[in-house]
């Protein structure tokens, strides 16, 4: 072969090697950047928490009944007291009328002969309201069939009125010819009755009603908030000692009064609880789906070689009466900032950080060393959106490489 056309084809051999090395190289980059995937860096919170079962200690005591009878109250759950306040009455054959109203009677028709007022006649009132409340009927009857009925509120707010004012006159009625003398008599026989002990139910101290009671008051209260056991915690189970029946005997449980200010949750809480929950520091408990405020006040070992935590808890929305064992959610750390997911993290040349795609597509190593938190699927960075370069050189929609274990500094990628 002559030597010019072996030169010739030794040269067109090298530009199709050429050719095929470089066609090579571009789909091994094209199918690698194809196959690298990406995360876009954003801004999130991550919130880290232990369950638990706790149980409420609070001060509080119960409501008896000092007599057998039929309970009726003067307030409703939840609602608040104030010391010797009227929370119930026990009715019997002693005590079976309604003795604030005839208490009412009683002064109106005292007043009357002590002032020496014209006696009215209550007979002819009576009528004359029946005659009334009979007429608001018929009208409240016609403005319904011809579909007026924007005044029926009113209508009706003047028949109880008038129901009202009648019943006051049935009982002065029934008081017939009875003298001042007469009348006081039976107003103090009635006012011995309302401050008598046994039948009127008053409150202690202050605090709202509730209807459930375990009967272990003392044992699970703040003052002894230093002497549980996690044996203890986990052995209760909700009672509730407060009767369901309007009927009562004597010494049942009717009720209870709780200071609702202040209130404890107890748990336990294990030796790597300790190490992520401070002392003092805030944290959120989630009940039931409510959040409440609460902090780790302290913690101690009990009887039972266990540790117990004692959380304290300032907050009055949350209703921690109707029991005390709840299941929680402790949320000892929400920490925000830049939520880096730990399948983007990698240690490159023994240390931990990620690889940032750049402007030019090339991978960039990133070290990371502050973390403010972390939980199974991310590390949170802080970030400080005013600052011209945040600590790690990481900032805001940076793209990190996912699973970057073969990546190598200034790779190509795209």
């Amino acid at each position: 072969m002559p030597k010019s056309k072996k030169k010739r084809f030794n040269l067109l051999y090298f530009l199709i090697f050429g050719f095929m090395l470089y066609f090579c190289f571009h789909v091994y980059f094209v199918v690698n950047a194809a196959t690298i995937k990406t995360y876009t860096l954003d801004l999130g919170e991550i919130s880290n928490t232990i369950e638990k079962d706790v149980l409420i200690l609070r001060e509080e005591y119960q409501l008896k009944a000092p007599s057998a009878g039929y309970v009726s109250y003067f307030v409703d759950e939840g609602d608040r007291v104030k010391r010797a306040d009227l929370v119930a009455k026990i009715q019997n054959e002693e005590l079976s009328g309604d003795e604030q109203s005839t208490l009412q009677i009683l002064n109106r028709r005292i007043n009357e002969l002590k002032n020496n007022a014209a006696i009215q006649n209550p007979e002819k009132e009576i009528e004359e309201i029946n005659n009334k409340i009979d007429f608001l009927y018929t009208d409240i009857s016609h403005r319904i069939a011809e579909n007026d009925i924007s005044y029926i509120p009113d209508l009706k707010e003047q028949i109880l009125t008038l129901m009202d004012r009648k019943k006051l006159l049935t009982g002065a009625s029934s008081l017939g010819n009875m003298t001042v003398e007469q009348l006081e008599a039976k107003k103090a026989e009635i006012q011995n009755k309302l401050s008598s002990e046994k039948f009127y139910i008053k409150s202690v101290n202050p605090g709202v009603l509730a209807f459930y009671s375990d009967g272990l008051q003392d044992e699970f209260s703040i003052i002894n908030k230093d002497k549980l056991s996690v044996t203890k915690i986990n052995k209760f189970q909700d009672k509730n000692l407060v009767s369901e029946s309007e009927s009562v005997n004597q010494g049942d449980v009717i009720a209870s009064i709780i200071n609702n200010h202040m209130w404890y949750l107890a748990t336990e809480v294990t030796p790597e609880d300790i190490k992520v929950i401070e002392r003092g520091k805030a944290v959120e408990i989630i009940i039931d789906k409510e959040t409440i405020k609460a902090k780790l006040e302290d913690f101690y070992k009990g009887e039972d070689e266990k540790f117990v935590g004692l959380f304290s808890i300032e907050d009055e929305n949350f209703d921690f009466t109707k029991k005390r064992k709840y299941k929680a959610q402790i949320c000892y750390e929400n920490p925000s900032g830049l939520l880096i997911p730990k399948e983007t993290v990698t240690n490159y040349e023994n240390k931990k950080g990620v690889f940032i795609v750049n402007e030019v597509g090339s991978a960039v190593f990133k070290p990371i060393d502050t973390i403010a938190g972390e939980n199974e699927k991310y590390y949170v960075l802080r970030y400080d959106p005013n600052a011209l370069q945040n600590s790690e050189n990481i900032n805001l929609y940076d793209e990190l490489i996912v699973s970057p274990k073969n990546i190598k500094d200034g790779q190509r990628v795209r």
